[in-house]
This record gives C-alpha cells, structure tokens and sequence, in this order.
C-alpha cells in the first residue's frame, strides 16, 4: 500500500475515533445536565447549560437505549426482541 495513501487512511481513522469521543462526552454532559446541571456547568466552565424537561430527558434516554441495543445486536449478530411499554 502506498505510504501517502496509508497516512491519510490513519489520519481519517484517528479523525473518527476524535469525533466519536466527543459525542459520547456531549452526551455524558447532556444525560448529567439533567440531574445536576449547576455540576455540568462547573466541568464545561460555565459555558451553555440548558436545562431540558421530562420529556427531552426520556427521548434521549430512549435513544441511547436504542444505540445500546443495536450495538449489541451488531456484536453478537442477533435480533433482541423488546416489548413494547404503553406509557398512560
């Protein structure tokens, strides 16, 4: 393999590896802003805290849960089956 080629290939992948640390932090920062988001305030140095309601909570819960879920399914090639909760 080219040399030039093989670098740049590094370079993308490091790239990937950065972006993909700094979503799991964001998200880290948002599933905490909840609870705490005077703490939150204090790591970020009191840059923008929103601060988000019941529902933002459960819609983010429910995609990280979904995030979990197919990367589980992906690491062991296999289909979960989840029951459906009817929230009243």
């Amino acid at each position: 393999m080219d040399p030039v080629l093989k670098r740049w290939m590094f370079e993308q992948w490091i790239g990937d590896k950065k972006d993909e640390a700094e979503l799991a932090k964001n998200h880290a920062y948002l599933l905490a802003s909840f609870s705490h988001p005077e703490e939150v305030k204090k790591l970020i140095g009191g840059g923008n805290v929103t601060i988000s309601t019941e529902e933002e909570f459960e819609e983010s819960s429910r995609m990280v849960r979904e995030m979990n879920l197919k990367e589980l399914q992906k690491e062991n090639n296999v289909t979960v089956k989840r029951k459906r909760r009817i929230i009243k």
